[in-house]
């Protein structure tokens, strides 16, 4: 179990440093094209990605090879679950692409990440109390998030709004993947979820942007990348790790991406940190290290004899 919870913690920091890049991605793909196009666009791109991968399972479940018959795998089985992610995802997705169209990307990457924040006052609902480390964690990236990000005095606009809104949806994002994972297939579930988006995406562009192929073709280096990579790949990581790591620990881990956003926006865009920024860096590092500890600490605490 230990090694499982370790595997899934890996996993959950490679979603991280990949989102890290998603802020640099989504800004330059509005460059052409409006933020509902954009998504539809990247989530049509992850689907293309996963489904491929889904089929091959069945295939390889309808052989007699691989499954796991305690989880339910099939494509009705996972719908309504995948549609249920896939709503949540998608107002959050929505919220905070357009958001990036009324404020700045560090206000954005501060206020997206009170999901950790905002994940634990969920659970509280559940009667699911946080650990002294898991509230050492949420205080340290809090902090972290606030020094790393916020370059302007901090006030309420509708950029922020927008975000702000976005941050709850993806709290309860994380909250219904914790649900879900553990008992569907997580490949399946996740293009279920993408279908969604997809759909509701490509419903709201065709209601409030006038999407052309020119724009579209013009952004596709962006579109590529944050599909397959920020999307196809990372989310069906976090899926696949959420059946072994808490919720709140999930949400303390991929709030690191926004120290990975300051280096590849240092990298890429030219953007340099000041001493407050990287003071922010390495307390966020420092509570992403005691998330971590945590996961190793309840894998020994389930383990026979302990």
């Amino acid at each position: 179990m230990n090694n499982r919870r370790m595997f899934s913690v890996m996993m959950l920091s490679t979603a991280s440093l990949i989102w890290g890049t998603s802020f640099v991605a989504q800004i330059l793909g509005m460059e052409f094209i409006g933020p509902f196009t954009f998504c539809t666009a990247r989530y049509v791109v992850a689907l293309l990605f996963l489904v491929p991968f889904a089929l091959l399972m069945d295939r390889r479940r309808g052989a007699g090879v691989g499954g796991n018959p305690a989880v339910i795998s099939d494509w009705r089985g996972c719908f309504r679950s995948g549609v249920l992610c896939g709503s949540a995802l998608f107002i959050a997705s929505g919220l905070q692409q357009i958001g990036l169209l009324y404020t700045t990307a560090g206000k954005a990457a501060f206020i997206t990440a009170m999901y950790i924040v905002i994940v634990p006052v969920y659970g509280l609902f559940m009667k699911k109390i946080p650990s002294k480390l898991t509230t050492f964690a949420i205080i340290f990236s809090t902090v972290g998030l606030y020094l790393l990000s916020i370059k302007e005095d901090f006030r309420i606009e509708m950029g922020d709004a927008l975000i702000l809104a976005s941050a709850l949806f993806w709290a309860a994002h994380i909250m219904i993947c914790d649900r879900f994972a553990k008992y569907y297939d997580t490949v399946k579930l996740s293009t279920v979820q993408f279908g969604t988006v997809a759909l509701f995406s490509a419903a709201a562009m065709f209601l409030f942007e006038n999407p052309k192929l020119a724009p579209l073709l013009a952004s596709w280096l962006p579109i590529f990348y944050a599909g397959l990579f920020c999307t196809g790949i990372s989310y069906t990581l976090q899926m696949a790790a959420q059946r072994d790591v808490s919720p709140v620990t999930t949400c303390i881990i991929l709030s690191a991406e926004a120290l990975f956003a300051a280096i590849f926006g240092y990298l890429v865009l030219g953007e340099r940190l000041s001493e407050r920024e990287i003071i922010g860096c390495a307390i966020l590092f420092l509570a992403t290290l005691i998330a971590q500890i945590q996961e190793v600490k309840s894998g020994m605490d389930m383990e026979p004899g302990a």
